[in-house]
Parts: structure tokens; C-alpha cells; sequence
């Protein structure tokens, strides 16, 4: 037997945790809206400990890179399993997830890295989060999706003995898990919106149009962040984090490879934020002309991509193209902050009519 659930290439893969939520979300169409507008707060902060920015995105009540991206998400439903508890009851974790599937359950849960050959990781005795959306009987393979060697998201095929080893290596090896969000089997489902416990109605265009103006203004730096957390006086909201960013590489160690992982991954996402900026425009907004803008600042955000990438792999970055990049990044905050205010005044015109 075979059974594959839906999934979709998610519009954002910088960031495994938030790339997996959305290869169930964009399955369907009535999630757009609550992507989008979760989507549309970029935060960046710098952890000096590891000398690294890192970035994550804003949402209703909490940033997205934790759980509860998946715990607070409207459209989907989460089951938690306890590992311990689990390998406690001697069930093959193979059947536990064939019989998930087969009840349109994705799993999501931690594995011992070196069992699975696309990671050809420098430590594999690490965790990493893999999510398994399907498998195949007669082929003995599981269907998953995670962002493996090179940094790259992808799907891939595991074995069921491949699987069943780097389940198992997790509990027998007491090895740490890596991020909180998986410390237990995730089951996800999707389910219909229940909007009677939510502030606003995703599916409702009007409402749609009121929220897309206050996220617009958090980017701005309008309005303050209805998300922000304890130590955030370190932390830049929307068009506030390019002043960090340029803080950051003006700094000649940047290209460093300690950090390196974190500089691809970030100039990934600083190219498909654009992205989400341009659906906004085109999806939600309906304007051509903003959509124009939009795609301006994609051709932007490659450019600085391209800048950053460079360096790591050379691995060297002098003042001249420091001072190049730096230039890119002001004219990238210049050109988003007339897109957002021409956002603005579109949806200020939409709400009038």
C-alpha cells in the first residue's frame, strides 16, 4: 500500500520549522490570508555569544520559530505524543506512522542525523526536525521534507530501517533534543477555521484588509509590535532591522564560517520575504503597480544574496564590497519603505470604498 498526503513547495524555506507548517498550509487555498499576514513582520537580532543575526517573523501572539506556529495556527490541529512514553511501549515507530498517515496525520519529530544520508553532516550524532507526510509499502520508504546538506529544503525518500535507526538513536543514545517544538511526536491535521475564538476572521476580506494595515504599520515602526518578548531591546522590527543588518556587515568577520550556516540561511529568507511582499501586492492587494515595486525589491534582496554568498564561499569580503553591500541595504529600506507607505494609502482607498 502506498499513501502520500498533499503538500505543497513552501513559499518560505529559510527556516525548516516554518517551511514544513506551510507545505500543509498552502494545500489549501483559504490559508493564504493567515500566511500572509503572519508572514509579514520580519524581526532580526544579533547574538553577540555566537557573533551570528538571526531572524524570525512576526505573528498574532508569538514570533513563529517555536511551537507554537503550530500550536496557535487556526487551520491546523496538533497531536502530541511523548517520546519517552513512547519507547517505553516497544511500538515500531514505522506502524505508529503509517497508521497517522492513513488518518491524514503528517509527523514531525526529531532524528539522529547520521542514519540518513542526505544531512552529510560535519556532527551527525545531531538531532534535526523531520517531517514525514507519506510512505510506500511495497518500496519500504517514507516520504520527508527537511532542509538538509548544503541548506537546501527538499523532499526526500528514507527507508523504514533508515527511519526506524534514527528514531531510535534519539531515546537510546540520550542524545539532546535540538529545539523545544520537538521534544515530543507531533501529529498534524489540517482542520476548518473556528472563528469564534479568534480576533479576527482570516477568510474575510475586510478583516483581511484591517490586519494588513496594522502589520504594516509594525513594520514601519508605527505602532508597537503586539508580539514582542521580555529581552526584545535587542531586536529590530520590520524596516528598523536593515539599520542591524548594516551593523552586522559592516563587520569584516561576518563571512566567518562559524556563522556562515546562518548567513545563507538568513540571505534565503531576506529574498523570499520579498516574495511574500509581492503575493501581498498581487494576491491581496490587487495592484499592479505595487506588485511592480515588490519585484524591484526581490531583484534587491538577490543582489545583497549574492553579495553575502560570495564572501562566505571566498570567505573573505573587502571594505570595498562591504561598503557596496552596505549600499544595497540602504536603498533596499528606502525602496520598502515607499512600498509599504504606497501599501498603505492603497488599503486606506479599499477600506474608503
Amino acid at each position: 500500500m502506498k499513501n502520500v498526503l498533499p503538500v505543497e513547495y513552501p513559499i518560505v524555506t529559510g527556516y525548516p520549522v516554518i517551511a514544513n507548517a506551510l507545505s500543509i498550509l498552502q494545500t489549501q487555498e483559504k490559508t493564504m490570508n493567515w500566511i500572509l499576514l503572519n508572514l509579514m513582520v520580519p524581526i532580526v537580532w544579533y547574538d553577540a555569544e555566537s557573533d551570528k543575526v538571526l531572524i524570525d517573523l512576526g505573528g498574532d501572539h508569538t514570533p513563529w520559530n517555536t511551537r507554537y506556529l503550530y500550536d496557535d495556527c487556526p487551520y491546523l490541529t496538533v497531536y502530541r505524543y511523548d517520546r519517552t512514553w513512547f519507547h517505553e511501549q516497544n511500538q515500531d515507530i514505522i506502524a505508529f506512522i503509517k497508521w497517522n498517515i492513513d488518518s491524514d496525520k503528517y509527523i514531525y519529530t526529531d532524528v539522529c542525523k547520521k542514519f540518513i544520508s542526505e544531512y552529510r553532516s560535519n556532527n551527525p550524532e545531531r538531532m534535526h526536525d523531520l517531517f514525514i507526510y507519506g510512505y510506500d509499502d511495497e518500496a519500504q520508504i517514507l516520504f520527508g521534507s527537511d532542509f538538509f546538506h548544503g541548506e537546501k529544503y527538499q523532499n526526500i525518500n528514507v527507508s523504514f530501517d533508515d527511519y526506524r535507526k534514527a528514531f531510535e538513536a534519539v531515546e537510546e543514545q540520550q542524545l539532546p533534543h535540538r529545539v523545544e517544538q520537538t521534544t515530543d511526536i507531533m501529529a498534524i491535521t489540517n482542520r476548518e477555521l473556528f472563528n469564534t475564538w479568534l480576533a479576527v476572521d482570516y477568510e474575510d476580506s475586510q478583516s483581511v484588509l484591517v490586519i494588513l494595515k496594522e502589520r504594516i504599520l509594525e513594520c514601519l515602526g508605527k505602532t508597537n509590535a503586539s508580539y514582542m518578548r521580555l529581552g526584545d531591546e535587542k531586536v529590530a522590527y520590520g524596516i528598523n532591522s536593515y539599520d542591524l543588518l548594516q551593523k552586522y556587515f559592516q563587520d569584516k568577520n561576518f563571512y566567518e564560517s562559524k556563522c556562515s550556516y546562518y548567513n545563507r540561511m538568513f540571505v534565503q529568507f531576506l529574498v523570499e520575504y520579498k516574495g511574500i511582499l509581492l503575493k501581498v501586492c498581487r494576491d491581496l492587494l490587487k495592484s499592479d503597480e505595487l506588485a511592480v515595486q515588490a519585484e524591484e525589491l526581490i531583484n534587491l534582496a538577490n543582489i545583497i544574496k549574492g553579495f553575502v554568498l560570495k564572501s562566505t564561499i571566498r570567505r573573505i569580503c573587502s571594505s570595498a564590497e562591504r561598503e557596496k553591500l552596505i549600499a544595497y541595504l540602504k536603498k533596499s529600506k528606502k525602496q520598502e519603505t515607499d512600498l509599504l507607505q504606497n501599501m498603505l494609502t492603497h488599503i486606506d482607498s479599499l477600506i474608503l470604498h
